[in-house]
């Protein structure tokens, strides 16, 4: 008996204890649903509520301008996320709710769902706005990107240029720039091509017209600059050599033309051997200049009928050319004409200078023998005889020679040289009139019967 009664209480613990596990997950599962539906209830509450209040202004700002209700909308995902929240809540308290409550619930979402709808409709494009803006502002920045590269280029490749080895060199340059950013723009391109096709189901007719309007120039212009560019690099790196040729002799023309001035400048009279090499001079410098005036005339032509033949070089400018090439012309002729005048003008100081110094040897001469012929000792008689005869010879044309001659030479002598040539002057006039006077005194004296 006691054996059964324990085995009675041990099954009667057993069951309450199975009893009670399955009570107790029972009540925690109640629990559980009830702290849910008092969750969604909440969010349920707060999102009507705040969704009601959103929809009364959102109505009100339909009739508003389109950057207001741009930015009003701008937050409409939010709401969606709202409205989505408030019929997951709804459904759910639909679900768990008795059916009073349920039917209540079904009617206030019925009457929200359906402002919402007929709301929506109208601006759901505005809940891209974000996204819209960005994409137009990337569109946008794209666009003038790729007009500015248009505009620069066809300014770089089209403004006119001056001809000459640097500024094609520059030139060559800068369509050089203008090739290799043609890749980058390219894909420049392609991205504004994507952004406007994203755009295009948020924009309207007229906007979406007007920007494919705006893409079709677009790639019109953009294809043309590397079919301009291509040509150009070209022809523009064909001008270079004969261009760098040129410069090369005009410089080497001016540097003998400059050598040649050095000497024609001069007008010093010149001692027959340094006349002589100098002469030799001026043929070399002349020869070095008629040598650079050919190449430059040969790369002349070449880079003129390159510009002729070339259907893209139209609006290089060749005027700077062409008054150089005249420049080097007449200063060609200016040497030959200076280097003419200054044989001219020193073989002219050379013969003035010979005649000077035969009459002053002359001169010398003259008064050499007076002054020996003063000095000399003998009878009386003969010397008179032999004084008055050879004074009585004596021309006063071989001082005015001298004298002609000296003035004829100031004239062309540097100032610093005239001085020492007017006191050769002075010295030797006033030994002839000393010996002049001398002599007249002489020859009285030994008239009156004095020795002298």
């Amino acid at each position: 008996a006691y054996i059964k009664e324990v085995e009675g209480v041990n099954k009667f613990l057993s069951d309450a204890t199975a009893q009670w596990k399955n009570l107790s997950v029972e009540v925690r599962s109640v629990r559980s649903m009830l702290e849910e539906v008092i969750c969604n209830w909440e969010k349920y509450s707060s999102t009507v509520a705040s969704l009601q209040a959103w929809l009364e202004d959102a109505e009100k700002m339909l009739n508003q301008s389109e950057s207001d209700k741009r930015e009003f909308f701008r937050n409409l995902p939010h709401w969606i996320q709202q409205h989505m929240d408030m019929n997951d809540a709804g459904n759910f308290l639909i679900e768990t709710c008795d059916e009073t409550v349920s039917r209540e619930l079904k009617q206030q979402l019925l009457l929200l769902n359906g402002r919402w709808r007929e709301l929506f409709v109208k601006v759901k494009h505005y809940a891209r706005a974000d996204e819209v803006d960005k994409l137009r502002k990337d569109y946008d920045d794209g666009i003038e990107a790729l007009k500015a590269f248009i505009d620069s280029a066809n300014e770089r490749m089209n403004t006119p240029v001056q001809v000459s080895f640097l500024n094609i060199r520059t030139y060559l340059q800068d369509v050089e720039d203008i090739k290799h950013k043609v890749p980058s723009m390219e894909a420049a391109y392609k991205t504004a091509t994507r952004n406007a096709q994203q755009l295009t189901k948020d924009l309207t007719e007229e906007e979406i017209a007007r920007m494919l309007a705006t893409m079709a120039t677009i790639k019109d212009e953009f294809s043309k600059v590397p079919e301009r560019a291509l040509p150009l690099l070209r022809d523009s790196q064909a001008m270079l050599p004969p261009l760098e040729e040129m410069e090369k002799h005009i410089t080497g023309f001016y540097q003998s033309l400059e050598k040649a001035s050095r000497i024609t400048s001069s007008r010093d009279s010149e001692a027959p051997g340094d006349f002589k090499q100098k002469c030799q001079e001026l043929v070399t410098y002349q020869q070095s200049c008629k040598k650079c005036l050919s190449v430059i005339d040969k790369n002349h032509q070449i880079i003129l009928k390159s510009l002729d033949t070339s259907q893209k070089l139209k609006h290089l400018d060749t005027s700077l050319l062409e008054r150089r090439i005249t420049e080097l012309q007449a200063s060609s002729q200016g040497m030959v004409k200076e280097t003419t005048e200054w044989k001219r003008h020193v073989e002219a100081n050379s013969s003035l200078m010979k005649r000077f110094e035969e009459s002053r040897v002359e001169l010398e001469k003259v008064l050499k023998i007076a002054r020996s012929s003063m000095t000399e000792r003998g009878n009386p008689e003969d010397l008179l005889k032999k004084h008055t005869e050879f004074f009585g010879q004596l021309d006063q044309r071989v001082l005015n020679a001298f004298l002609k001659a000296c003035d004829e030479l100031s004239d062309i002598l540097p100032e610093q040289e005239q001085q020492n040539l007017q006191e050769t002057v002075r010295k030797l006039h006033k030994q002839w009139k000393v010996r002049e006077r001398l002599q007249s005194y002489r020859l009285n004296c030994r008239r009156n019967g004095y020795l002298f």
